[in-house]
């Protein structure tokens, strides 16, 4: 259970201010927030909590400056500060802990690893100001008479010893001094304080020297306290906190020596370091953990010693994990685990950065060749099926692989170049390993980049439409147009959408480009009607992205009442891959188009890996035949087949046909003897700006129809 008291939450953000309180709220905390520095310090002097989560980037007044202000009052300088911070790099965080924070969290975070992290540090706290004020209480009882000192001594909660700075020697203690230390009074009274603690100690002195300047220092009067490890007689030791202060006395100059048992505080420690550092589900490191292994590496090989980092992602975790639920998942993150260690042995460490993404560290490689190889091995021992819970579980991987130093400055900068690696890999078919490349770092500067430019593109009147006509054989005249985006670049020109588009899709950029294409094209619609073609059809395409937005019915539906489009003379098409991926779902929104009256269309048919008893269940109106097989249909007796089979079937259905990508008077004769509905491609005409296409649609106007052509 979490440990009770006042926490206050400081974040300029809002968002995170409140999800940080109400998430504290939830566990039984009282909280209380701050959006400034200034804010933060007029709250804590007028009410004091028991813990500060304070975030590490602020304008005006930054996390360190008021640290640094809270501990130089006597009033605040207890109280814990955690640093939240979307920064992990070493030098900020030893800032921080200069500055007097106990902690650094990093942003985003773990919900469980900082509720953690607070319970344990107001646990330490309290245990802390609890046990100073004990020790406290007795200091000044000890004062006030040297003659009560025997029972006052006794009475103590810590073991207390009485040094005599002249001797060198302990002089008295009392009965918590012989449990802690395991020795009688009597083996206490004329020791050294050396013979007492363990060779090593937590400051790295020299434990004589270290006596001799604890001992000045409490002469001076400081009573800073420090960390000390009791060696007891049965070998065992025991961590302690450790506190001088002078003696009154008439003749001799001693010390009152206090120590604290915090094994538990250490432990406690132990296990925020635990968090920090490992992944908890599978007991690799963590993303932080490898970094510090990584930046260790860096500095230990000079430059002489080559290492490596690998970044191994898992193709179809999420797919088993949606199958099976999230215990078979975590069971095989486990199993995965476990063989990256059988695998890397004494040659490297394994590290979980989350979700399905592991990492690996290869302390010592002789080249690119040798880190290659090992590679594959990591990745056909993640092919090998896995025995989880019964069943035999298959995962596919990719992996990315830097080279140290060769390849980065720092950690961060190996395991960023490593990705880079992982992205070019996941693009290929088998053996899906990369080795960074400067090339490779070339062109994702040059996705960034051209996201960047995608994005603003889409906000400042760059993009525009083409449109292709579709004409219906039966009477030559055009029916409708596609609409198909392009790119005008003001620098670069035009650029293709086979460039920008995929880019758009995995940026998520997908949504609001495809959002502008639906209203521009239904404008432009509107616009063509209005000059007397009220029976064109406009068919625009979706994405997956936008196949699966539950918000796309209703944003059509604004996008027909905003432009005084009908339903009936807009059509939708989506790709038969796209239907596929959730077939359920696709019937679900395409029932809701049909509902609304608009019209869809399965492009590219024949491409995708669609069952003809799913195309029985689709509420769908239009099948377009792809281009792939359009293209073939001279000289190859099985596309052709294929195409009138399509066409017969879509027909027996009550579906119309439209053969996309005809080119040549040859394919648009035997689309016309397979009685294909409409056609489109850029021997009829080519996409063209809308101003050219309304030209070729007035034309076409008086076209005549195909002639028959029977050829079975």
């Amino acid at each position: 259970m979490p440990v009770p008291g006042d926490i206050l939450v400081v974040d300029d953000t809002m968002t995170a201010l409140m999800m940080l309180v109400a998430l504290l709220s939830t566990q039984g905390y009282q909280v209380s927030s701050a959006q400034s520095g200034a804010e933060a310090l007029d709250l804590v002097q007028k009410h004091p909590p028991d813990l500060i989560l304070l975030d590490f980037s602020m304008p005006d007044m930054d996390g360190l400056a008021v640290c640094r202000e809270l501990k130089q009052s006597p009033r605040t300088r207890d109280i814990p500060v955690l640093f939240l911070s979307s920064v992990s790099d070493s030098q900020t965080k030893v800032d921080g802990f200069d500055a007097g924070a106990v902690d650094f969290i990093i942003k985003p975070f773990e919900r469980s690893e900082l509720l953690a992290r607070v319970n344990t540090h107001l646990d330490l706290a309290r245990l802390k100001k609890r046990l100073s004020k004990l020790v406290e209480e007795k200091t000044e009882s000890l004062r006030l008479s040297e003659q009560r000192f025997r029972a006052l001594i006794e009475q103590a909660p810590e073991a207390i010893l009485v040094y005599n700075l002249d001797s060198g020697r302990f002089v008295d203690a009392n009965r918590q001094a012989e449990k802690l230390t395991g020795r009688t009074l009597q083996a206490l009274v004329g020791t050294s304080p050396t013979s007492l603690y363990a060779a090593e100690q937590p400051d790295g002195l020299p434990v004589a020297e270290s006596v001799t300047l604890h001992a000045e220092r409490a002469q001076k009067g400081e009573i800073a306290p420090f960390e000390r490890i009791l060696q007891r007689p049965d070998g065992s030791t025991i961590p302690c906190e450790v506190r001088l202060s002078k003696l009154p006395s008439e003749t001799d100059h001693l010390l009152r020596v206090s120590y604290i048992d915090i094994s538990s505080r250490v432990a406690a420690q132990e296990k925020i370091n635990r968090l920090a550092y490992f992944d908890t589900l599978t007991g690799l490191h963590n993303e932080s953990g490898l970094l510090e292994q990584l930046n260790a590496l860096f500095a230990i090989a000079g430059g002489r010693h080559p290492f490596a980092a690998l970044l191994v992602d898992l193709g179809d975790f999420k797919f088993i994990n949606d199958v099976y639920g999230n215990r078979i998942g975590d069971l095989l993150l486990r199993h995965v685990a476990q063989r990256l260690r059988q695998t890397l042995g004494t040659r490297g460490h394994a590290a979980r950065l989350g979700g399905v993404e592991f990492a690996a560290i290869l302390t010592s490689v002789a080249d690119a060749a040798e880190a290659e190889t090992i590679a594959g091995q990591v990745l056909d021992a993640i092919s090998e099926p896995f025995p989880v819970d019964e069943m035999m579980l298959s995962l596919t991987a990719s992996v990315g692989v830097s080279l140290g130093p060769a390849h980065g400055a720092d950690g961060q900068e190996l395991l960023t170049r490593a990705d880079m690696a992982l992205y070019q890999a996941k693009q290929r078919g088998t053996r899906r390993i990369q080795v960074y490349e400067e090339e490779l770092g070339r062109q994702m500067r040059e996705r960034v980049e051209l996201e960047k430019s995608l994005r603003h593109a889409i906000d400042h009147g760059e993009l525009v439409l083409h449109y292709q006509p579709q004409v219906e054989l039966s009477t030559g005249r055009v029916v409708g147009v596609e609409a198909l985006v392009r790119w005008q670049h003001p620098k670069k020109g035009m650029i293709s959408p086979m460039q920008f588009i995929p880019i758009a899709e995995q940026s998520g950029l997908i949504l609001p480009l495809g959002r502008w294409v639906l209203r521009e094209a239904c404008r432009q619609l509107k616009v063509w009607q209005s000059k007397g073609r009220d029976d064109l059809r406009m068919a625009v395409n979706l994405s997956v992205a936008q196949f699966t937005d539950h918000e796309l019915p209703e944003f059509v539906a604004d996008v027909l009442k905003e432009t005084g489009v009908a339903a009936r003379h807009l059509e939708l098409e989506i790709t038969e891959s796209c239907t596929m991926l959730s077939p359920q779902q696709s019937i679900t929104m395409m029932e809701q188009f049909r509902a609304m009256g608009i019209h869809s269309s399965i492009d590219d048919f024949g491409t995708g890996h669609s069952a003809l008893a799913y195309l029985t269940r689709f509420p769908v109106d239009t099948l377009k035949i792809d281009q792939s097989f359009i293209r073939n249909i001279n000289n190859d007796e099985k596309g052709s087949a294929l195409c009138d089979t399509i066409a017969y079937l879509a027909h027996r259905m009550g579906l119309q046909v439209v053969a996309e990508g005809v080119e040549t008077q040859q394919q648009l004769t035997f689309l016309t003897s397979i009685h294909v509905d409409v056609v489109q491609g850029y021997l009829l005409c080519k996409p063209l700006p809308a101003a050219e296409v309304e030209a070729f649609i007035l034309r076409q106007a008086d076209a005549k129809p195909q002639p028959g052509v029977e050829y079975f």
